[in-house]
C-alpha cells in the first residue's frame, strides 16, 4: 500500500472508554472476590495493601523515568532518521515517538504504532519503500542490540555466581551471544545485493547490520538513547519494586526486565505482565510484591506518554500535511512547461499564410 494511502487515526472516546472499562470491570469483580472468597485471593488483597502504601517518592522518580525512557528513544530515532531523510529533525524524531505510543495504547489502529509508524513516517518523508525499510531495520539494530546485551551480561553474571534457576540465567544468557553473533554475521556474509525476495531481505539485513556497525563507530552521544530507552523503562520497574517494598539484587531485576519483555512479543492479553511476574517469582520475589509492581509498572508505561502522545499526534499530522505541501510544490516546479499552441503562434506573426515567407530586413 502507498504511503499517501495510509491515514492518521482519529480519537475514538467511546471505544478508549470501551478500553478502559473492561479492566476496571474486571478489577472490580476481582476486589469482590477477594472480599467474599479470601483463601486463594488472600495474595491479591496483600498486593492491594501494598499499593495503598506505596511510597510516593519511589512513585514520582518512576513516572520520571518513564518519561526520560521516551527521550532517550527520540534522540536515537533522531540519528538514524535524520541520516536518511533531511525532514527528520528533533521536533519531527519526537512526533512520531509520541505519537506511535499513544496511537498503540490509546487508539483502534490495527496495530499501526511504533515501528510501523516509524516506517510511514519515513516513507512519507519522501524515502523510497526499501529505503525506508533499511532506515528502521538500522534503528532496530541499535535497539535490541543493548536488548540482547543486557541479557547476555545478567545472565551469565548470575550464572556464574549461582543466582536463580538455571533454565532463566544460563539458557537466556547463550541464545543472546548466539543471536548477537549471528547479527554480526550477518554484516559479513549477506550480499549489498540481491535478487528475489529471500535475497532482497537478506540484503537489507546485512546493509541494516552494517549501517548499524557505522553509527557506533561515529560515537555520536545520541547512541546512548538506546541504552537510556531500555534502561529507564527498566528502572520504572525497579523503582516500583522499591515503592511497594524492597527489590532484589539489581542483576535480578536486569534479567526479569527483559525476559519478560520477551514475552510481550506473545500475542496473548497479559503475556508481558504474566511472564515479567512469573520470572520474579522464580527469582524468590514475594508473589504480592511482584503483582503489585509489575501492575503499576505497565499502568505508568501506558499512561503516562498516553497524553503527550496524543498532543504529538495531532502535531504529527500538521507535519505531514506540510511535507505533502513542499512535495505538491516542487512537483509543480518540475513540470514540463505545455508548448504554446499553434493558434497563438499563427497570431504572433500577423496570420501570415504558410506559404508566404518571411520578409527579412536588408543588410545596412
Amino acid at each position: 500500500m502507498p504511503a499517501e494511502d495510509l491515514t492518521l487515526p482519529s480519537l475514538d472516546l467511546r471505544a478508549l472508554a470501551r478500553r478502559a472499562a473492561v479492566p476496571a470491570a474486571a478489577a472490580a469483580v476481582l476486589v469482590a472476590a477477594v472480599l467474599v472468597l479470601g483463601g486463594p485471593l488472600q495474595t491479591f488483597a496483600d498486593a492491594v495493601r501494598r499499593a495503598v502504601s506505596a511510597d510516593p517518592v519511589w512513585v514520582g522518580a518512576a513516572a520520571t523515568f518513564e518519561l526520560l525512557s521516551f527521550g532517550g528513544y527520540i534522540l536515537l530515532l533522531w540519528l538514524v532518521g535524520s541520516r536518511a531523510s533531511s525532514r527528520i529533525g528533533l521536533r519531527e524524531s519526537a512526533e512520531i515517538t509520541l505519537g506511535g505510543a499513544a496511537a498503540t495504547r490509546l487508539l483502534p489502529t490495527a496495530g499501526v504504532g511504533g515501528a510501523a509508524m516509524t516506517l510511514w513516517a519515513l516513507r512519507r518523508s519522501g524515502l523510497e519503500t526499501r529505503r525506508a525499510a533499511s532506515t528502521l531495520l538500522t534503528f532496530l539494530v541499535l535497539v535490541y542490540a543493548v536488548f540482547l546485551g543486557a541479557i547476555a551480561l545478567a545472565g551469565t553474571v548470575l550464572t556464574l555466581y549461582g543466582i536463580g534457576p538455571l533454565p532463566l540465567t544460563a539458557i537466556p544468557a547463550a541464545a543472546a551471544w548466539v543471536a548477537m553473533a549471528l547479527a554480526l554475521a550477518a554484516a559479513f556474509w549477506l550480499p549489498a545485493e540481491g535478487t528475489g525476495r529471500l535475497r532482497t531481505a537478506g540484503a537489507v539485513l546485512g546493509g541494516s547490520v552494517r549501517d548499524a556497525i557505522d553509527h557506533v563507530r561515529t560515537a555520536d552521544p545520541r547512541l546512548l538513547g538506546a541504552f537510556a530507552w531500555w534502561g529507564f523503562d527498566m528502572a520504572v520497574l525497579y523503582g516500583m519494586l522499591n515503592a511497594f517494598g524492597a527489590a532484589p539484587p539489581f542483576a535480578v531485576v536486569v534479567l526479569a526486565y527483559f525476559i519478560g519483555q520477551v514475552a510481550n512479543t506473545i500475542p496473548v492479553p497479559g503475556a508481558a505482565s504474566g511472564g515479567l511476574v512469573g520470572v520474579l517469582l522464580a527469582f524468590g520475589v514475594s508473589a504480592d510484591l511482584a503483582i503489585v509492581a509489575v501492575l503499576a509498572y505497565r499502568a505508568l508505561a501506558i499512561w503516562i506518554p498516553a497524553p503527550v502522545g496524543l498532543v504529538a499526534l495531532g502535531k504529527l499530522r500538521q507535519t505531514m500535511a506540510r511535507w505533502s505541501a513542499e512535495d505538491a510544490a516542487v512537483a509543480e516546479e518540475l513540470a514540463p512547461v505545455a508548448p504554446a499552441p499553434a493558434a497563438e503562434v499563427v497570431e504572433r506573426h500577423e496570420a501570415r499564410p504558410s506559404w508566404r515567407p518571411f520578409e527579412v530586413p536588408a543588410a545596412a
